[in-house]
């Protein structure tokens, strides 16, 4: 990027709220952010055995756990929506 003159300035950090109950659910997401299905067009959602096995791990169940997958979905969906948003599909 250097060479075409472009430094960190000319990308400024993005923001983003999250709300207190959907944090656990954000750091699940981080903790296993490689963890994307693959198809020959890019990514096509998340590795949800991935993330069963490490709420299992966690000990989280019930409505704590359908909760998290709610949250993960919609991490998910917008991770997807912001891939696919410039290619038109």
């Amino acid at each position: 990027m250097r060479k075409l003159g472009l430094g960190p300035e000319h990308f400024p950090d993005r923001q983003a709220a999250v709300w207190p109950e959907a944090w656990p659910a954000v750091e699940l997401y981080i903790e296993n952010q490689t963890q994307w299905a693959q198809s020959m067009a890019g990514p096509t959602g998340l590795n949800y055995g991935v993330f069963f096995a490490e709420m299992d791990r966690q000990g989280i169940q019930g409505k704590e756990r359908e909760a998290m997958m709610d949250h993960l979905r919609f991490i998910e969906r917008e991770i997807l929506n912001r891939i696919y948003e410039d290619k038109g599909e």
